[in-house]
């Protein structure tokens, strides 16, 4: 990750931007795992990330923010769920660790993945997403003008430079096709 703590640390706005962007989207999705109310979700994300900036100074490294944010996202999908009576009739396996580590593990496949996705060329990144939006290859090629061979040719060309991309993450990816 391309973060400069330091900046966050100094309250550089931009820098938290980054943070903010790298990681409001699956944070969103981990608590709406909990919640099952994307709004309800996302305001204890954004309310998460205010706590954060508060206490920016206090983290050094990459590792210590992202578990700060994941389990005070958590305690707050938590006590959302006391305070509010929300009905979840799986309480006990919400409330478990064991949960709690297996979302955060697929909530990180997730981001992980769609980030090398969206580091593709435009065009095989579109083609890529038509994809796992359950598209054929026709179809693609229809939606995007192109003929079904090039849109063969480009998702080749995309699961290899992902294997490049995702070497290093083999086993969260694992994880993320399961």
């Amino acid at each position: 990750m391309g973060l400069s703590i330091e900046k966050i640390r100094q309250g550089d706005e931009l820098a938290f931007k980054e943070l903010f962007d790298e990681y409001y989207q699956a944070l969103c999705v981990f608590a709406t795992t909990y919640l099952k109310d994307d709004t309800l979700a996302a305001d204890i994300v954004q309310e998460s990330f205010v706590k954060f900036w508060k206490r920016r100074a206090d983290f050094n490294d990459t590792f210590n923010i992202k578990s700060f944010l994941y389990t005070i996202v958590r305690n707050h999908c938590l006590n959302s769920i006391r305070d509010n009576k929300l009905k979840r009739e799986d309480l006990s396996v919400v409330m478990s660790e064991e949960f709690y580590t297996e979302t955060l593990i697929e909530e990180e496949a997730y981001r992980i993945f769609y980030e090398a996705v969206n580091a593709l060329p435009p065009q095989t990144r579109q083609v890529i997403q038509l994809s796992l939006d359950g598209l054929k290859n026709s179809e693609i090629a229809e939606r995007l003008g192109v003929a079904e061979s090039s849109v063969h040719t480009l998702k080749k060309i995309a699961y290899k430079k992902l294997r490049v991309m995702l070497k290093d993450y083999y086993y969260l990816v694992f994880v993320f096709l399961l």
